[in-house]
């Protein structure tokens, strides 16, 4: 159990701030979703352009609350089952275009991120070929370019020794 100071008394925490009502959710889910979905296409636009790696995780960390907020809202509207019953027609129209406009960013997203992971990864696999390769050649070898043939070559040093995979990735 926490200790409390009572000699000091801590202010009450925020309650959270969600919608009370069915239109209410409905107008903040519709506002949701629009900056959700430019978050999505801006994240999406980013991988393709292969920003810095700082850069995506912003977007990751600017990202996920909004998908939290956005998954208790949708909840709480598909819970009211009156609510949505009751809900303007030009408002439940708002709210269907605007989820169509979400699910195509998001799938969109979904995409880039696909497609900068298998490209990444082929990068690692190169840089993993050429190392290995790399560290397979002979350390010592008589040279036949070194003294017509007969002459030995001490053992390489430099790259193909010091070379190591970045794991960072």
């Amino acid at each position: 159990m926490d200790k409390v100071d009572v000699r000091f008394p801590q202010q009450a925490k925020p309650a959270a701030n969600l919608p009370k009502n069915a239109q209410e959710r409905a107008v903040a889910l519709v506002d949701l979703m629009g900056r959700l979905t430019a978050v999505l296409e801006r994240e999406a636009a980013a991988v393709r352009a292969r920003r810095p790696a700082k850069e995506l995780a912003q977007i990751g960390r600017d990202k996920q609350p909004m998908t939290l907020v956005y998954e208790e809202i949708s909840r709480l509207l598909r819970v009211d089952r009156d609510g949505l019953i009751a809900l303007p027609v030009e408002l439940k129209t708002t709210l269907k275009d605007a989820t169509a406009k979400l699910y195509a960013a998001t799938a969109d997203n979904a995409e880039a991120l696909r497609v900068g992971g298998a490209a990444q990864k082929i990068m690692v696999d190169t840089v993993v070929g050429v190392i290995s390769r790399q560290q397979k050649a002979p350390s010592t070898a008589y040279a036949a370019h070194m003294g017509g043939g007969r002459g030995y070559s001490p053992p390489p040093s430099g790259p193909r020794t010091s070379a190591a995979l970045n794991t960072r990735l």
